[in-house]
C-alpha cells in the first residue's frame, strides 16, 4: 500500500481504505487507485495490486477508458473559442467522406452530446489480425468503417450513447482545423496539463507498471472489448495514466479553466461543457446508452453517489474508473478498481465509494428529492440503507 496525504483532516481515509480492502477481499478487484483533491489540497492512495502480482501504487499505469472524454471536450472547446468550429458546425463542411446515410445531418454538438443517431459499428467489427496489423491500417479502418455507417435515427433527436466513434470523428474533426494528426488532439492536451498518461499502451513501460484488470467468468467479453480499445490509441477511449493525472482534468474544469495560473479555456466554455445538453429520455431507468450528458461529460448527480451535490458531473468509463467534480464541495475524485464489473455491481460500488469518502472528508448529507432509477433497483434517493441496485 502506498498513501500520499497532504491534508491532515482527511489523512486517515480510514471508512475508504476498510472499504476498498473489504472488496479486494471479497474479489471485487485486485487493487485500487484513487487520487482526491479537496479544498485544494490532494490526497492519493493506493491498495492491493496491479493484477499481475505487483503492487499497485500510485505511480501504475491505468485505462482511463471512457473516463477520459473530457479531454475531448475540452480540446474541443479550445478549437470552439479560437473560431474554428461552432457546435452547430456540420461535420461534413469540415470532413465531407463523412457523408450519406443521414450523416449530413450530424452536427459538432450530436457528436459530443452521443444523439448522431449513428450505433458505435465498432463494437461489432471484426477485429481478427488487428494486432498484426500497424495502428494506420487500424486507424484507416476504423474511419472507413464509420464513413460507411449510416444513421439509424434522426441525428440531434436521442442519445444512444457510442464509447469509440464519436470521439474518434471529433480527434478527426479538430486534427482538420488543427493542421495536426490523430490523436494530437489528445497528446496536446496532455502536454499543457503536464500529465505522464500516455495516449495507447506504451510498450517500453515494463509489466509491474501496467494494471490488468480482470473480471468475473460471465463478463469476460465485456473485458476483452475494453482492453482492445484501451490499448489502441483511441482519443476518448485509450488513455493510460495514473489516476492522479485523470484528478488533474477534474482540478481544471473545477477552477474554470484554468490549469495553474493559466487559463486553457475559459469559465463560460466549462459552465457550458457541464450543463446539461442532452437531459435523458424520460420514463426510463439510467442505462448505459442514454442519460442526462453535457457535451463530452456526465451530469447526472446520482450517476455517482446520492451523498453528490446538484452540480455535480464528471464520466465514468469500462465499469473500472470514474471521474467525479463535485463544485459545492470543492471536491475533484478520480478512481480507479483493477475490476470490470456488470452495470448493477458497478453502481453499487461507485455508491459506496463516494458514502464512504464524503464520511471521511466530514461532508454534509444534503436534502434529497426524486431521483431517476438506477439498473436494477429503487432509485437514489431510497432511505433503505442499501446501495442502490
Amino acid at each position: 500500500m502506498t498513501v500520499t496525504v497532504p491534508v491532515p483532516a482527511a489523512a486517515a481515509l480510514s471508512s475508504v481504505r476498510r472499504l476498498f480492502d473489504a472488496e479486494i477481499e471479497r474479489g471485487l478487484e485486485t487493487g485500487v487507485q484513487l487520487s482526491v483533491s479537496y479544498r485544494g489540497q490532494v490526497v492519493d492512495l493506493a491498495v492491493g495490486d496491479n493484477g499481475s502480482g505487483a503492487p499497485m501504487t500510485d505511480d501504475t499505469y491505468v485505462p482511463w477508458t471512457c473516463s477520459s472524454k473530457p479531454l475531448g471536450a475540452i480540446a474541443f472547446a479550445r478549437a470552439w473559442e479560437s473560431g474554428a468550429l461552432d457546435l452547430d458546425t456540420p461535420v461534413c463542411k469540415v470532413l465531407p467522406e463523412f457523408t450519406g446515410g443521414g450523416k449530413e445531418g450530424v452536427r459538432v454538438r450530436d457528436l459530443l452530446t452521443h444523439t448522431t443517431g449513428m450505433p458505435d459499428p465498432m463494437l461489432s467489427v471484426d477485429a481478427g489480425g488487428a494486432e498484426a496489423a500497424s495502428w494506420a491500417d487500424i486507424d484507416a479502418l476504423i474511419w472507413a468503417v464509420i464513413c460507411a455507417t449510416p444513421t439509424e435515427t434522426l441525428p440531434g433527436a436521442g442519445m444512444v450513447y457510442n464509447p469509440i466513434t464519436n470521439w474518434f470523428v471529433l480527434d478527426r474533426l479538430l486534427a482538420a482545423v488543427n493542421g495536426a494528426g490523430p490523436g494530437d488532439s489528445y497528446r496536446e492536451l496532455i502536454s499543457l496539463l503536464g500529465l505522464g498518461a500516455v495516449l495507447g499502451t506504451d510498450p517500453s513501460l515494463p509489466a509491474d507498471r501496467l494494471a490488468v484488470a480482470g473480471t468475473s467468468e460471465d463478463g469476460a467479453a465485456g473485458l476483452e472489448a475494453m482492453r482492445l480499445a484501451s490499448a489502441l490509441p483511441l482519443p476518448g477511449a485509450g488513455v493510460w495514466g495514473p489516476v492522479r493525472d485523470l484528478r488533474v482534468v477534474g482540478d481544471l474544469l473545477l477552477a474554470g479553466g484554468t490549469h495553474r495560473g493559466t487559463p486553457l479555456i475559459g469559465r463560460a466554455s466549462v459552465e457550458a461543457l457541464t450543463a446539461t445538453h442532452w437531459p435523458g429520455s424520460p420514463y426510463r431507468s439510467i442505462c448505459d446508452t442514454d442519460f442526462p450528458y453535457g457535451l463530452g461529460v456526465m451530469t447526472l448527480p446520482s450517476v455517482f453517489g446520492r451523498r453528490c451535490s446538484a452540480r455535480t458531473f464528471g464520466h465514468a468509463g469500462g465499469n473500472t474508473s470514474t471521474l467525479l467534480v463535485d463544485p459545492l464541495f470543492d471536491l475533484v475524485v478520480a478512481v480507479y478498481w483493477n475490476g470490470r464489473l456488470d452495470d448493477v455491481k458497478t453502481f453499487a460500488r461507485r455508491y459506496a465509494l463516494v458514502r464512504a469518502l464524503y464520511d471521511d472528508l466530514g461532508l454534509p448529507r444534503l436534502p434529497v428529492g426524486r431521483a431517476a432509477r438506477l439498473p436494477g433497483g429503487p432509485g437514489p434517493d431510497h432511505e433503505s440503507g442499501q446501495d442502490p441496485a
